[in-house]
């Protein structure tokens, strides 16, 4: 239990927040505690706070099962990007964070807002021919005046799909 109780602390402690921290903390997944703490994740990356929330929840490969978005950074490298705890499984993919994804690069350090993107059919925000139909919720990033792109899950990996510039 002690890990989690230093991750409260450290959350706490660096977003300048107190009980709104706890309550958001109280709700992180078992598996999202134990990936950050013990598993391969720890080893290679570090939890990363520059963005408030640092973690989302949602169903994002469409399985049923909630799984935990969280920023992360490369310990060898600092490059920044989104960690994808799949819940039930315990399954991660690295998204950034020295992994390549479309035009998101591998290097996150340009986003500065996060949200979850209901599942169904992408609203039109581009003059793309063919639109996708999510299967789970999506990750929609980006750039305040800028661009921004939905991460979403195909059925087999996650894929960058651009809005905007």
């Amino acid at each position: 239990m002690l890990p989690g109780i230093t991750l409260f602390f450290l959350a706490a402690s660096v977003s300048g927040q107190t009980s709104g921290a706890a309550t958001q903390l109280y709700n992180v997944t078992e598996t999202f505690e134990r990936a950050i703490s013990k598993g391969p994740l720890a080893k290679d990356y570090e939890v990363s706070f520059h963005l408030n929330p640092f973690y989302l929840r949602g169903d994002f490969n469409g399985d049923g099962e909630i799984d935990v978005a969280v920023l992360v950074k490369q310990r060898s490298t600092g490059k920044l990007g989104i960690a994808i705890i799949h819940g039930g499984t315990s399954k991660v993919a690295i998204l950034g964070a020295g992994a390549r994804l479309g035009n998101g690069g591998d290097d996150f350090e340009w986003m500065d807002n996060w949200q979850v993107y209901p599942k169904g059919r992408v609203a039109r925000w581009t003059d793309e021919p063919s639109l996708p139909r999510l299967q789970g919720e999506a990750l929609l990033v980006g750039k305040s005046e800028a661009a921004s792109g939905l991460i979403y899950w195909d059925g087999k990996r996650y894929v960058w799909f651009q809005q905007g510039d």
